[in-house]
């Protein structure tokens, strides 16, 4: 617990950062703009890149998982953005807050507290998790931004296929796929790239908080209330029930499900500013959802441990 509550408050600290640079007016819209575009156009798809390039080769066991796992998550959203559309939510910021209520913090929250609370044999099923996360769900999230923020579907899917981060996510894992690796300078560099992007995404993230109202902040709207029921709830529950009908082995199942239930990745608003479509539900869906957190990941990993 103590690692959950470590990691989050490095979290929020990144956050406040960006909310405090904004208030004292050292960081302004346009400088909000230059974070997003270096964490969207560089250094998440060189993280992605450099990380999936590292890992063994999938073999017919963990495939067997991970297609499981990304039903259960694509389930949950698909309820999640139901009961959005039945409440009244219209139909194009249902299917953004729908992307928010799937693609996990996995990468930088959900990955290291696993790791701390069952063991390093975690870093075999963990990776692989964050690959089919970020290679599957978040490009189907981001086929779902183009197509409701106006594009065909012709168009939603050139749109996706141009992503810095699907593509950093594509070939990172047809490296992995085939043994490929970086030569050690080229690595080490974009391993450096890669690294700065996680606190630029939260700053940024932050900068966006602290330009709205702290009534607006607080008080959650509909469709982002959905969006953490599907991301927190019915995401791990999913999961588990899946996982269980498959008879998956107790680490996979644990590693798998406590993924799940981690908060909306901090990419999914960087999408959404880059569209300029539901960027401020978005960013409360993830501050809500990161504070949130704070106490359903302590409980869940009281119980999986």
């Amino acid at each position: 617990m103590s690692e959950t509550l470590s990691r989050v408050a490095v979290f929020f600290g990144f956050i406040a950062l960006g909310a405090v640079l904004v208030r004292f007016k050292r960081l302004d819209r346009n400088g909000l703009n230059g974070l997003t575009a270096y964490f969207y156009w560089l250094a998440f798809p060189c993280w992605l890149l450099v990380g999936f390039s590292r890992l063994p080769p999938l073999d017919a066991a963990h495939a067997r998982v991970l297609l499981v796992y990304l039903a259960a998550m694509l389930a949950a959203a698909a309820i999640a953005v139901l009961l959005m559309r039945l409440s009244g939510g219209d139909r194009a910021r249902s299917v953004a807050a729908g992307m928010a209520a799937m693609v996990n913090n996995s990468a930088f929250l959900g990955a290291p507290v696993a790791a701390s609370l069952f063991g390093p044999k975690v870093m075999i099923m963990a990776p692989l998790v964050v690959a089919a996360d970020f290679l599957v769900l978040f490009s189907l999230g981001c086929a779902g931004l183009a197509k409701a923020s106006g594009h065909t579907f012709r168009e939603a899917l050139i749109h996706t296929a141009k992503n810095p981060t699907v593509i950093g996510a594509a070939l990172g894992v047809a490296l992995m796929s085939f043994g490929v690796r970086f030569p050690p300078v080229l690595d080490g560099a974009l391993d450096l790239l890669g690294k700065s992007g996680p606190p630029v995404a939260l700053v940024a993230l932050g900068g966006m908080l602290g330009l709205m109202p702290a009534s607006r902040l607080i008080r959650p709207d509909r469709l982002s209330v959905f969006a953490l029921i599907g991301k927190l709830l019915l995401a791990p529950a999913l999961v588990a029930l899946a996982l269980h009908l498959l008879r998956a082995d107790p680490l996979t199942f644990r590693v798998c499900v406590f993924l799940s239930a981690t908060p909306t990745a901090v990419s999914v608003f960087v999408q959404t500013r880059m569209y300029d479509f539901w960027s401020e539900g978005a960013a409360r869906t993830v501050a809500q959802g990161t504070l949130i957190s704070l106490f359903t990941l302590c409980g869940l990993a009281l119980l999986l441990t």
